[in-house]
């Protein structure tokens, strides 16, 4: 869906706040997504971990034919899912079994986004990290194209301001300066990587 089509790169967030992203922007952007991606996620949650296992007190209607009943429920899941994103003491405090996952696997399915997939290469990247001279030429005229690009739109599409530019206008400029963050983002993370492992190099040499 098109409310999804662009995003942050998502360097250096928490797997948290990348479902916590699409949650927003699904519910701001789409009438009773919020609900439907609840719905969905408790129902994922409760037909996997058993009732003596859960840590989440999900409401369950006790007749899931009440419309009014499911809605009642409903309404107080979509709390506890609130409450989940909006506050990490109340997130480490109170929930253990990734309730992200539950609400990302939701959206995937209502909305065919790619969100597991973005969670999966966040937790088991299968991308090399560039860190020889040729993958990092290579990423710096790649780098150097994305930001080019989004330059030159910047300066196509601020001229007389912002208010006589169309929609489609203003979106293809934010995709291409997402790009161009992107590829910053991996070009911060070379450095990170590096910093990181002479760090590592550094203690076990001193253990």
């Amino acid at each position: 869906m098109k409310i999804f089509s662009m995003r942050p790169s998502f360097h250096g967030y928490s797997s948290s706040s990348i479902v916590k992203w699409y949650y927003e922007r699904a519910w701001n952007t789409l009438n009773g997504a919020k609900r439907a991606i609840v719905a969905k996620a408790v129902d994922l949650y409760t037909s996997e971990i058993a009732s003596e296992h859960r840590t989440i007190k999900f409401n369950i209607p006790e007749n899931p034919d009440d419309g009014d009943e499911f809605l009642d429920c409903n309404k107080k899941n979509i709390n506890i899912v609130d409450d989940f994103f909006a506050d990490n003491t109340v997130r480490s405090k109170h929930f253990r079994d990734n309730m992200e996952i539950y609400v990302a696997r939701a959206m995937d399915e209502i909305f065919d986004n790619d969100l597991c997939e973005i969670l999966k290469q966040k937790l088991f990247p299968d991308q090399v990290v560039p860190h020889t001279e040729d993958q990092l030429d290579q990423l710096l005229v790649e780098t150097n194209s994305s930001y080019t690009a989004a330059v030159n739109e910047c300066v196509r599409v601020f001229r007389n301001g912002l208010t006589d530019d169309s929609d489609e206008a203003l979106e293809i400029l934010e995709s291409k300066l997402l790009s161009a963050r992107e590829m910053l983002d991996k070009n911060v993370g070379a450095i990170e990587h590096e910093l990181k492992r002479r760090k590592q190099q550094k203690e076990s040499s001193e253990t």
